[in-house]
């Protein structure tokens, strides 16, 4: 990462790594917030049927307007499926984003090219995916728990590389 030697490195080169290393670090624990932040929400059935699921696509709630209940219940749970599913999308393109600007990506760069671990959205329905979108929320945390061993590594290779740097800039005067 910041391959240098250290008897050609001026200070103010210095101080640019451990302000480059800190906006990185800063960038990485707020994006890791904003992942344990992001719900999805769906509606179905004309926005009689609405649901709402976390990061990880569980569901954390579902809505009904009293109308919906004229419906035979294979219609109705018909519509809380498809408010599920729309709940999911909606959660996994939140996710997507958040894991774009980590990754310095455009929005829609991480539903193409998604990090490792992440499947790609394919833009066909969910029934032409193969995949319910709730079996995606394994992928997600593995990406999840992927960040966070990323940001320990990092957090433990900057502690060595400042204490490095420092050692070099008392011995440079």
């Amino acid at each position: 990462m910041f391959d240098f030697d250290p008897a050609t490195v001026r200070p103010e080169e210095i101080d640019r790594i451990i302000r480059q290393a800190d906006r990185s670090l800063r960038d990485l624990t707020d994006a890791m917030e904003r992942l344990g932040e992001v719900t999805g929400e769906g509606d179905a059935a004309g926005g009689m049927v609405r649901a709402v699921v976390d990061g990880e696509g569980m569901i954390q709630g579902v809505r009904f307007d009293p109308r919906v209940m004229r419906q035979d219940s294979e219609s109705l749970a018909e519509a809380v499926v498809e408010a599920v599913r729309a709940a999911q999308g909606d959660a996994r393109r939140k996710t997507a984003e958040v894991l774009g600007v980590v990754l310095g990506e455009s929005p829609g760069d991480s539903l193409r090219n998604p990090p490792d671990g992440v499947r790609a959205e394919p833009s066909r329905g969910p029934e032409e995916q193969g995949a319910r979108p709730m079996d995606r929320a394994p992928d997600i945390e593995r990406t999840r728990q992927r960040l966070e061993r990323i940001q320990d590594s990092f957090l433990e290779s900057m502690e060595g590389r400042m204490a490095g740097l420092e050692r070099f800039r008392r011995r440079s005067g």
